[in-house]
């Protein structure tokens, strides 16, 4: 299986960036093991959108974790502070520099 990033940007609600980031934060610090190989966030300037990176060692990897109750659970949470949502899908194409 290969590694596949999903690259989310989410509009946030005016004023709730940093609790946006905080529960986010929290949540994947205490996430068990769920196939994540590791994720950034990246916020705007202006605090009206982040855009979220995160690689998976597969898409069933992925797909697994959106099975989880506690995951489900998450984004019922985030539902306060997130207007919209546009996850998509990619592979690597090629990398450059120490990223």
């Amino acid at each position: 299986m290969k590694p596949v990033t999903v690259i989310n940007h989410l509009a946030i609600k005016p004023g709730n960036m940093d609790e946006f980031i905080d529960a986010q934060q929290r949540f994947v610090t205490a996430l068990p093991s769920c196939g994540l190989i590791g994720g950034r966030m990246y916020r705007s300037v202006d605090g009206q959108s982040a855009v979220l990176v995160s690689t998976f060692e597969s898409k069933e990897a992925q797909e697994e974790l959106l099975q989880r109750a506690e995951f489900k659970e998450h984004i019922r949470n985030l539902q306060a502070f997130v207007e919209s949502s546009s996850p998509v899908f990619y592979d690597e194409a090629y990398t450059t520099g120490a990223f």
